[in-house]
């Protein structure tokens, strides 16, 4: 590569072709018709507004890309105006050459002018020191609860060390999330909740509809009492994990999530949501956040953010 024909730009929508392409051959994406609806689903139609990406050009050939979600957080009256460091690649021919850096700190520095808060995400054991380097904090571990179907399907969960697959099991628990959520009383069940007192995802009927209404994901939700819980399954390991994304209730439904957990998996697993709902602590497991300040310079704490699965999936 010459490092002079090296170029860093914001992506236009003619780069979207040239992208996925580096997608399938970093990512091991297929470049089919789902990646192609999934990736406008995600970075299109997102009610934050459509994310910022940037790409590396070799002699106008699109060699890697860089593109952030935006993603709000309210606590109370205050917003903060965020952006989440997701999709990236660089070509496999062109690893090793600082590319992926170099987009990351062009976005940064945009970012920053733009009057972009932070930008969040939660990076595995080999990109966190690189991000780290650029100048990201760690905020630690959610918390992270589950429960197990019986004593095998512990054994199972224990196990279960591999990455979440990106693609849900199938399941005919429940019904379609955007089936419930687009109820008419939504929007007074979600009045009717407890405002969160720490920084959270607004959890507009906007927002909800967004995000679990993408089909080929196969999210689900189940009443639970007074309300909501919404879900998908999803292969670990050994074990079919039911991953209890939003809990849109004002109070716990130990039978409901008993219920759940038996049709539909060997354990569900929850961020936020603890033994008041039956579930047990798992402290050492669940992603690490981490955080970089753009254009506010104050870095919250860990507990002072309320994240619950649905923020924190890999999606």
């Amino acid at each position: 590569m010459d490092a002079d024909a090296l170029a860093i730009r914001r992506a236009g929508p003619d780069d979207r072709t040239g992208a996925l392409r580096v997608a399938v051959r970093a990512l091991g994406w297929r470049g089919d018709d789902r990646d192609r609806e999934f990736f406008a689903w995600k970075h299109d139609a997102n009610p934050f507004g459509p994310s910022p990406a940037w790409v590396a050009t070799d002699h106008d050939a699109i060699v890697g890309f860089r593109t952030l979600l935006r993603w709000d957080l309210t606590r109370g009256d205050q917003r903060l105006r965020l952006v989440r460091a997701v999709d990236t690649a660089v070509d496999p021919d062109h690893q090793g050459k600082g590319i992926f850096r170099r987009l990351t700190l062009n976005a940064v520095a945009e970012l920053t002018a733009a009057g972009y808060d932070a930008v969040f995400n939660t990076p595995n054991a080999a990109s966190r020191p690189g991000y780290l380097k650029m100048g990201w904090t760690v905020l630690g571990r959610p918390a992270i609860a589950a429960r197990p179907r019986g004593p095998l399907a512990a054994v199972r969960m224990a196990r279960s060390r591999a990455a979440a697959e990106k693609w849900s099991e199938p399941t005919t628990v429940g019904r379609p999330a955007l089936e419930a959520l687009a109820s008419p009383g939504l929007e007074s069940l979600l009045a009717s909740l407890r405002p969160p007192g720490r920084w959270s995802t607004p959890r507009t009927a906007e927002f909800l509809r967004w995000r679990y209404g993408f089909e080929p994901l196969n999210y689900r939700a189940v009443e639970v009492r007074g309300g909501l819980a919404v879900f998908r399954v999803r292969r670990r390991g050994p074990s079919r994990e039911v991953a209890l994304c939003e809990w849109l209730a004002p109070g716990p439904d130990r039978r409901a999530l008993g219920r759940l957990v038996r049709a539909a998996g060997d354990y569900v697993m929850a961020a936020d949501l603890g033994v008041v709902h039956g579930l047990a602590p798992l402290p050492r497991l669940g992603p690490v956040v981490t955080w970089r300040p753009l254009a506010r310079a104050e870095v919250p704490g860990r507990r002072d953010i309320g994240f619950r699965l649905g923020d924190l999936e890999l999606f």
